[in-house]
């Protein structure tokens, strides 16, 4: 009798680590890739500041009157263009229907501004149609000027059009600082005292907003 007790104790035993062993294991989110390029200009080779960064980030730009959020970003060396990059991030960073773009600047050893995109750069990071690969074109920013004397903001395309008009009012201490739609009519006259930040349908900068 003790032997057949201990028979069934024993198939009890290897039951309950066959169950164990069969049991499914969480995998791990896989990341999802978006990789480019940053181009000055289109097909150029220019050679870089020594010394220099370039940082890219997939940025959410989804809520109104705020800074964008960082979703991913990488850094590596700058020397000459173009520039690859590639940006890694998990699906379960992205939330279905929100906005989200790439920015791209590159610095240079004093973190002084040397080159950003001046256009709002979009991509889709989830879904059959998911951005892939992407080529972002940037330009030079005039370094060490004056904040009093400053006539453009390159580095707010792809803000929100509320949180610039903002920054530039402080900035300057201009009044006339406004948000206009892409396509909608503006008189041709030129004025140092205002700003026009252009905005697409979603309030995104989608041009790089200058004094006139």
């Amino acid at each position: 009798m003790k032997s057949l007790r201990r028979i069934g104790f024993f198939i009890c035993i290897v039951c309950v680590l066959a169950l164990t062993d069969a049991a499914p294991t969480s995998k791990a989110e896989e990341k999802l890739v978006i990789r480019g390029r940053v181009l000055f200009p289109e097909n150029s080779r220019v050679q870089i500041e020594r010394g220099a960064k370039v940082t890219v980030e997939l940025q959410d730009v989804s809520l109104l009157d705020a800074p964008a959020k960082v979703i991913a970003k990488g850094t590596e060396k700058a020397s000459r263009f173009p520039i690859a990059f590639a940006i890694k991030y998990l699906p379960s960073q992205i939330t279905k229907g929100y906005t989200y773009s790439i920015n791209v600047a590159i610095r240079n050893k004093q973190n002084e501004l040397l080159y950003i995109n001046d256009v709002h750069i979009p991509i889709i990071p989830l879904g059959a149609q998911r951005t892939k690969f992407i080529s972002v074109p940037v330009i030079r920013v005039k370094k060490n000027k004056p904040t009093a004397n400053k006539t453009q903001w390159p580095e707010l395309v792809g803000q929100k059009g509320e949180h610039a008009v903002k920054v530039i009012k402080k900035e300057t201490g201009l009044t006339n600082v406004v948000t206009i739609l892409e396509g909608s009519p503006v008189t041709l006259d030129y004025s140092t005292s205002r700003v026009r930040v252009i905005v697409n349908n979603k309030g995104i900068v989608t041009h790089t907003p200058i004094v006139g």
